[in-house]
């Protein structure tokens, strides 16, 4: 990535993402590589963002986008500075042209982010081991197969996100909320479900 798109805002940082892949394709490691010194923010924004994006909210879907959100929070709970993936993951290559549409429907998020966010509350905003502690208990939440109680556990990760890209500990907080929320909406759910089950 670009260093103007490293050090601007997010939406130019996604769009430097796209255009300086060079091939067909690139591996997820490589993806990693080029999202620079904010790349935990951006790993879970691209990951967070497409359970919200317009489509139907299919069985299943958010798990594909929960897994690797757990391994990379395990990763900022250990205290690494950068996201890193298992060989088996960061081997697997995505397309260019797949992650251009990608980039394509994030980037209208991305850019109503740019103009709400801004560095503020360092003290939440570089509370890297909490937050990845609650992207652990999001992504778990994600790969429990609720795809519509999903959206909850998706918007506070993303909110988490943006506030560590942007380094807006005002972002966290809410998405600390947000997920707190989610817990209790999961919960909820759960109970719902194991009730109706129990009436059978």
């Amino acid at each position: 990535m670009s260093a103007a798109a490293r050090a601007g805002g997010i939406e130019a940082a996604l769009c430097g993402l796209a255009a300086d892949i060079r091939g067909e394709d690139a591996s997820l490691g490589e993806i990693l590589d080029a999202l620079g010194p904010r790349g935990h923010g951006f790993a879970m924004f691209l990951l967070a963002a497409p359970n919200l994006t317009p489509g139907p909210s299919l069985p299943g879907f958010s798990t594909i986008f929960g897994v690797p959100m757990l391994l990379l929070a395990l990763g900022m709970v250990a205290g690494l500075p950068a996201p890193r993936l298992p060989g088996f993951l960061a081997r697997r290559r995505i397309p260019r042209a797949r992650l251009a549409r990608l980039v394509g429907l994030l980037a209208p998020i991305a850019g109503r982010a740019d103009r709400a966010l801004r560095p503020r509350l360092p003290l939440l905003a570089g509370a890297r081991r909490a937050i990845g502690a609650c992207f652990v208990l999001l992504a778990l939440l994600l790969v429990l197969p609720f795809p519509f109680v999903s959206l909850a556990a998706a918007g506070a990760a993303l909110l988490l996100a943006l506030g560590l890209v942007a380094q807006d500990g005002a972002a966290v907080a809410l998405g600390l909320a947000a997920t707190a929320g989610s817990v209790v909406l999961y919960a909820i759910f759960g109970w719902l479900a194991w009730a109706a089950l129990s009436a059978l």
